[in-house]
């Protein structure tokens, strides 16, 4: 992993009326670093993914992506420059089939033969190759973010940025997708929002915790779950089903 740094931003604010969302965040993401963002539910992670991934505008500051400030781009300019998205709402084509969207995906980087090939290398990978003829608006919730991860994947960015991206899978899906966000983390940059706490324990590296719009702690894993501030006020009641 490079010292230098992929991600930043500076004193970044999000403010909604009277209430601030996020509140003066400076953060940093190295070159190829796994890192996950946890809090309870308002306390500001979401809002600061959406920010990084031009869902919003910040109120103020500055967002980073290689030293070139992409602060106020929208979401798909973004990605051009070699940020891959996926949203907590799936950003999928529902009249098509799972190959022609992770085709049209790999469009994007490699020319037309290859683009073939990488799509269904990133079928397999998630998952879903057995899927490759079905119209991706028939399936259920889980299968349709294993089909957005491959279309992100497919574009090989150097950064990944997933918000809840094991959110309505099956057991079997979410191993899948760890096992996916493992691989990913030795090849790119990523950043996950997430809820579930044993999909946490699963990946998680060096880990930052908001709360109240601002960054509470930052720390490896395993000081933030031994941590019983960070346990029972930050992470709420599935931090001690998952200790």
């Amino acid at each position: 992993m490079s010292d230098a740094h992929i991600l930043t931003t500076e004193n970044l604010v999000m403010q909604f009326g009277r209430g601030v969302a996020v509140d003066h965040v400076d953060f940093a993401l190295r070159e190829g670093e796994l890192r996950c963002l946890l809090g309870p539910n308002g306390a500001g992670k979401s809002t600061f993914f959406k920010c990084l991934t031009g869902q919003l505008t910040p109120t103020s500051g500055t967002v980073k992506f290689r030293g070139k400030d992409i602060t106020g781009w929208n979401t798909q300019d973004i990605a051009k420059v070699g940020v891959g998205i996926k949203t907590q709402v799936p950003n999928l084509f529902n009249g098509v089939s799972v190959c022609e969207n992770v085709r049209m995906a790999a469009r994007r980087k490699h020319l037309k033969s290859m683009a073939r090939d990488k799509a269904e290398e990133m079928m397999e990978k998630c998952g879903v190759a057995h899927l490759a003829r079905r119209e991706v608006g028939l399936l259920a919730h889980g299968l349709r973010q294993l089909v957005e991860l491959a279309m992100v994947l497919a574009e090989e960015p150097p950064l990944v940025l997933l918000d809840e991206p094991a959110a309505g899978m099956t057991g079997d899906e979410r191993d899948r997708l760890a096992d996916l966000v493992l691989e990913t983390a030795r090849k790119a940059a990523v950043i996950v929002v997430e809820h579930d706490m044993a999909f946490i324990r699963r990946i998680a590296r060096f880990t930052t915790v908001f709360n109240r719009g601002a960054i509470f702690r930052e720390a490896m894993i395993d000081e933030i779950m031994s941590d019983r501030a960070a346990q029972e006020i930050y992470l709420g009641k599935q931090a001690d089903v998952a200790a």
